[in-house]
């Protein structure tokens, strides 16, 4: 698939006035025309990340996060690899989030969450979480031992509620309490996020919510794999997920 093909294949998956509107929330380095013949994909953007697209022969990286200027020096190495190795790279993070094929969704999709809504706003014009209820009620243990499979990782498990039915999905960074208040003010039993704090765990057993914890990367990968596969659709070009750890 030609590069530009790509680009407008991506810019259509997304809302265009939000993307307009939040800039800094998505972005493309080192664009120039070429055939795509191989996608990488991962939530993050890192060094190792990218020697490892190099490896799988990879010609453009998608992620859900770009490489974090406060990591200080690291943006400036991701930018430098990726342009002496011939890659381009695209990060989509607040419109992933929002997206019907998103972090959230993807995740509580795969729990076999139903009917999920877009809840917990972020920067005015985004969603971050999705909520929704099970077939039926399960137990705690199951729903947890679920998430933990999942996710291929063991999770943070808070039981405060007995049973699971319904459920917010707050893929990644959702531990905020202003969130997680949103979720019981809205009769959900159960949260699931991928950040863990203390105030979290504290409201969580306050509010009487169960809270469960995978990691930041584990939580959000679905979503990033949704979008890869949704770029290749109706083409030849192949998708791999590039290995990371679960931070």
């Amino acid at each position: 698939m030609e590069y530009r093909e790509l680009r407008t294949k991506i810019w259509n998956m997304f809302d265009s006035d939000k993307l307009e509107a939040l800039p800094q929330e998505w972005g493309i380095y080192n664009e120039f025309d070429r055939e795509i013949s191989r996608i990488g994909y991962a939530t993050n953007l890192t060094p190792e990340i990218i020697e490892r697209a190099k490896k799988l022969e990879a010609d453009f990286i998608l992620t859900h996060h770009d490489s974090w200027e406060f990591i200080f020096g690291m943006k400036k190495e991701c930018n430098a690899l990726l342009e002496a190795y011939h890659m381009t790279h695209a990060f989509f993070h607040a419109p992933l989030d929002d997206a019907d094929f998103g972090t959230s969704a993807s995740l509580a999709k795969a729990l076999g969450i139903n009917k999920t809504k877009k809840e917990l706003p972020y920067a005015g014009l985004y969603y971050g979480g999705r909520m929704g209820e099970l077939d039926r009620e399960v137990s705690f243990e199951s729903f947890a031992d679920r998430l933990s499979e999942i996710l291929e990782e063991p999770v943070r498990q808070y039981q405060n509620h007995n049973g699971v039915k319904k459920i917010c999905v707050a893929a990644g960074g959702g531990n905020l309490t202003t969130e997680m208040k949103i979720a019981a003010e809205r009769g959900c039993d159960t949260y699931v996020t991928g950040e863990y704090s203390l105030y979290s765990a504290q409201y969580a057993r306050f509010a009487g919510m169960n809270l469960l914890v995978g990691s930041h990367t584990n939580t959000e990968i679905f979503g990033v794999q949704a979008m890869a596969e949704k770029v290749v659709e109706d083409t030849t070009v192949d998708v791999k997920r590039i290995w990371e750890c679960n931070d």
